[in-house]
């Protein structure tokens, strides 16, 4: 389950960061996907074949079986009650490959249905109720700030007191990942979806 930058681009847009801006913004002010996986490259490098954020992780297969009761609100065929294969990634937020499993960041996990009828369901959550950006602009400028500094190798104190001083958006996941993190598996953390669903109401 690797990616590129083209695929990492469509899973920023498709995940909950919409890179865009209204046309009146300046154009300095626009957060691209190429901005983003820049700065992604900049502060952790590039390992060569590997994706670029959530780098290390591992992988498992299962199967998913949808209740009835479920059907009731969803067309979709998760919901028959037959078995669906499922592939898992489970993952570490950042894009360092050897980061250690006790690291206080975000983990996720990431699911592909392979559905009946040949389609695929994909779904990708984190452990975190929150994201760490209600803007793209504080995703981009995150990781900007977290960039080691060459003379230590670690982010610059200073640089990340500036970057939660100027983004209170940050604060409410960071301050969970203080509180309940590290987990003690991925097994026993509590999973939260970064899409949005539409319940549509039809009459009978």
């Amino acid at each position: 389950m690797r990616t590129n930058r083209t695929n990492l681009q469509v899973w920023l847009l498709a995940g909950g960061l919409t890179l865009s801006a209204p046309l009146c913004k300046a154009a300095e002010d626009i957060v691209t996907a190429d901005h983003v996986v820049t700065a992604i490259e900049s502060t952790f490098g590039v390992a060569p074949g590997e994706r670029r954020n959530h780098t290390k992780g591992v992988c498992a297969l299962g199967e998913f079986v949808g209740t009835p009761e479920a059907a009731a609100y969803s067309r979709s065929v998760m919901f028959s009650g037959r078995p669906v294969p499922v592939i898992a990634r489970f993952s570490l937020a950042g894009g360092n490959p050897k980061a250690p499993d006790t690291a206080k960041s975000a983990r996720g996990m990431a699911l592909e249905f392979k559905l009946p009828d040949g389609g695929l369901q994909h779904m990708t959550m984190l452990n975190t109720p929150v994201f760490g950006a209600a803007q793209p602009r504080t995703f981009l400028d995150m990781m900007i700030a977290t960039k080691p500094d060459p003379a230590t190798g670690k982010p610059d104190p200073e640089k990340i007191k500036a970057f939660k001083a100027s983004h209170p958006d940050n604060l409410a996941q960071a301050t969970f990942l203080a509180d309940n993190n590290p987990p003690r598996s991925y097994a026993n953390s509590a999973y939260f979806g970064i899409h949005t669903f539409k319940q549509v109401h039809q009459s009978r």
